[in-house]
């Protein structure tokens, strides 16, 4: 009878390590899957740094919604000044003789069910010449396995350096 309890014993010792064997498994599996979408986001957000650095449109219509809005608080003035626009209305105004240069000072995201948030500190070159900073607010949707950008909100600071 003892044999009989020791083999039980060590069969359901075994069943236990196997379902932490794979619960382990499946959790590793999950993070793995969250980061790759986390380092997806991210790369969107630089991405539409990069268009705008690039001046380039057809980038820009890569990574965004064109009928996406786009929200300014520019603290800068007093009362603070609040404006909308549409990414659409960013093609017409992207490409000039000015230089711009936004650098992203450290992102944080957010994701959960197909929406991603991104929280990103930065600081606002033109010409080569600090001209402000604050904080990107990016509304990602994933929409055919791709991440875009549905909306960005934004703060205009003059000090702070967007941190």
């Amino acid at each position: 009878m003892n044999h009989h309890k020791t083999l039980n014993l060590s069969k359901a010792i075994k069943k236990l390590v196997l379902i932490l064997a794979l619960t382990l498994c499946f959790d590793c599996f999950s993070q793995e899957v969250e980061t790759a979408e986390v380092a997806a986001v991210k790369s969107v957000v630089n991405q539409f740094f990069e268009s705008l650095e690039k001046q380039d449109t057809v980038l820009l219509k890569q990574v965004a919604f064109m009928e996406g809005q786009i929200w300014t608080v520019n603290n800068t003035v007093s009362p603070a000044r609040q404006r909308m626009r549409f990414f659409s209305d960013d093609l017409k105004s992207l490409i000039s003789k000015n230089s711009y240069l936004e650098t992203p000072k450290s992102m944080d995201v957010k994701i959960h069910e197909g929406m991603a948030m991104a929280w990103v500190p930065y600081e606002f070159r033109l010409n080569g010449e600090f001209s402000h900073c604050g904080v990107d607010v990016f509304t990602l949707i994933k929409k055919d396995d791709a991440w875009k950008i549905i909306n960005l909100s934004y703060t205009i600071e003059k000090e702070g350096r967007g941190e």
